[in-house]
């Protein structure tokens, strides 16, 4: 009998979701990703992180990476976390799945991961918060 075909990921390259919020760092180095490089690179980008992030209800701590709206808590995943905070750190500008993928996750693969984390986003926090700018990337949406 052969053994089914590993993925390539191990077991230390896995996050629980949703990790508890003192946990997320720390899970975040162990993938070989830190808040501190995700934040340099969306410095880069053009999206500096400055704290309090927030539009209307919704803010972002990206100290603790947690989210509340209307004063609950969103249980989110860290990336999920860092992608809402540079469409708030930056609302006028359009993201392209490149740039996304680069500040987010460090590289530039070619993967829809970025239209699936984006659409559990919009699934989790129950708003209009991102409009899809044709053949250029997704915005924040402009507050009507």
């Amino acid at each position: 009998m052969t053994q089914p075909a590993r993925t390539g990921h191990t077991r230390a390259q896995h996050i629980p979701t949703p990790a508890s919020a003192e946990r997320r760092p720390a899970l975040l180095r162990a993938v070989g990703t830190s808040p501190a490089a995700f934040s340099t690179r969306a410095a880069e980008a053009g999206a500096p992180l400055t704290a309090p992030l927030a539009v209307g209800d919704l803010t972002v701590d990206l100290e603790a990476y947690v989210v509340t709206l209307g004063g609950e808590t969103v249980q989110l995943s860290p990336r999920q976390v860092e992608l809402l905070a540079l469409f708030l750190a930056a609302p006028r500008k359009v993201w392209s799945r490149e740039q996304l993928h680069w500040v987010c996750w460090g590289d530039t693969s070619r993967s829809r991961r970025v239209d699936v984390q984006l659409c559990r986003l919009r699934a989790r926090l129950g708003l209009g918060l991102f409009r899809n700018v044709r053949d250029r990337g997704w915005a924040l949406q402009a507050a009507s």
